[in-house]
């Protein structure tokens, strides 16, 4: 695949596109018993995303995870994210060439994986120019540089949205106007006339699929779910680019179903995580899935509760702003940090592990503070530092025996 991004990026974009929707079709038609259905519809939905994506990327966006998508979705057009492609592309092992290209066009090797790999796909050529890119200044670092690249590599339009580090009403407000003149240039560039009906729809998408999600969360401490990382990262991602289609509210219905069922948690040990999953990581994943594991489980990750929050469909952008300040990832870090405290305390956690991705300033810069919190608040922590798309920085081995040692350490506490 490398040699074909470098020589024939057209075919390498048909070649991933064919296996994206092989994946997606599998999801659908025949779906594997070792994930649930709902995480089996996600993937599917995902899947099958990507292929478009790659197919014909016109009628798509390239946005960052925080952005407010109803708008996109109301319009049409289809959002994606540095995190969901490189999850793919890393997962189908071809992320090393993308990876090379941006840092022979300038990308530090200590910027973030996720980005660089959307990068070099698209500087090889194997990802198409869509109709926009658009990102918020939450809570990335990475984001103001990435997207202002890709705009100049596709020629395409940029839109930002600057989220003020203050969550007061000014804030709304501000935010609130910025998403109106990014409704009306999304209207400009798809030749589009938003729908006022077909926002406020979405909106109350949105609010369908945060109470499903809600309730979800509830449950979910008390059963077993025979999962993997990738599902667990598609639901980040459900709970923020996702909001506001009809396809997330019946993920979330799903989701909800397969939790009642789901038979009771034995001697597992309940993780939050914080950031995001190295879904590449089999080893690693071994110790938190599969339905003969006894150990531990992820039984939530920081992205996917980050944003719930009060909405209102009559008034589609106040709530698109407030969700958008509002969002944990705002402000100073000890916001995040007690949003993750609540959770494990709501969820009755064990332990939490705080995924250091390389790259990742913000999550970096809090770790210690939020492992010095969680542990006098009586949850064991663990820091691990790795990478999110770049197996070659990962240290596999490392870190596998530094989360073996971890649960060694809740097991231990029981005896």
């Amino acid at each position: 695949m490398a040699e074909l991004a470098e020589s024939k990026p057209d075919r390498a974009a048909y070649v991933l596109s064919a296996v994206y929707r092989a994946i997606s079709w599998q999801a659908s038609r025949h779906p594997s018993k070792r994930r649930t259905r709902a995480r089996e519809y996600l993937q599917g939905y995902t899947a099958g995303k990507m292929a478009d994506l790659l197919k014909d990327p016109s009628k798509s966006a390239v946005v960052n995870i925080f952005m407010p998508c109803e708008i996109f979705h109301a319009l049409g057009i289809t959002p994606t994210v540095p995190e969901g492609l490189s999850a793919y592309l890393v997962c189908t092992a071809c992320e090393q060439n993308f990876l090379r290209r941006a840092e022979e066009n300038g990308a530090a090797d200590t910027f973030c994986s996720y980005h660089r790999t959307l990068l070099g796909a698209a500087e090889t050529g194997v990802l198409k120019k869509p109709m926009i890119v658009a990102n918020t200044t939450l809570a990335c670092d990475a984001n103001q540089l990435t997207f202002a690249r890709l705009a100049q590599i596709w020629k395409v339009p940029h839109v930002v949205i600057d989220v003020p580090y203050e969550a007061n009403e000014d804030a709304v407000l501000y935010v609130h106007d910025q998403l109106r003149q990014m409704a009306m240039t999304l209207q400009e560039v798809s030749g589009k006339t938003l729908d006022g009906r077909k926002l406020q729809a979405a909106v109350k998408r949105s609010m369908q699929a945060q109470d499903n999600f809600r309730e979800y969360l509830k449950r979910r401490p008390a059963v077993h779910f025979p999962e993997s990382f990738t599902p667990e990262l598609l639901s980040d991602i459900s709970q923020h680019v996702y909001l506001g289609t009809q396809e997330n509210v019946e993920y979330t219905k799903l989701l909800l179903e397969d939790v009642k069922k789901a038979p009771k948690l034995t001697t597992q040990k309940k993780i939050v995580w914080m950031h995001t999953l190295p879904n590449w990581q089999d080893s690693l994943m071994q110790i938190f899935q599969g339905e003969a594991n006894t150990r531990a489980e992820i039984i939530a990750s920081d992205l996917s509760y980050s944003s719930f929050t009060q909405m209102d469909p009559e008034k589609p952008f106040e709530s698109m702003a407030r969700r958008l300040v509002s969002d944990s990832f705002n402000g100073p870090g000890s916001r995040r940090i007690e949003a993750t405290l609540k959770k494990a305390q709501e969820m009755h956690a064990d332990g939490i592990v705080i995924f250091a991705q390389w790259g990742c300033k913000q999550t970096q810069g809090i770790s210690l503070q939020a492992k010095r919190v969680f542990e006098e608040n009586g949850f064991p922590t663990l820091i691990l530092d790795g990478d999110g798309s770049d197996r070659m920085n990962g240290g596999a081995q490392q870190i596998v025996t530094r989360a073996g040692a971890f649960l060694e350490q809740l097991e231990g506490a029981d005896a």
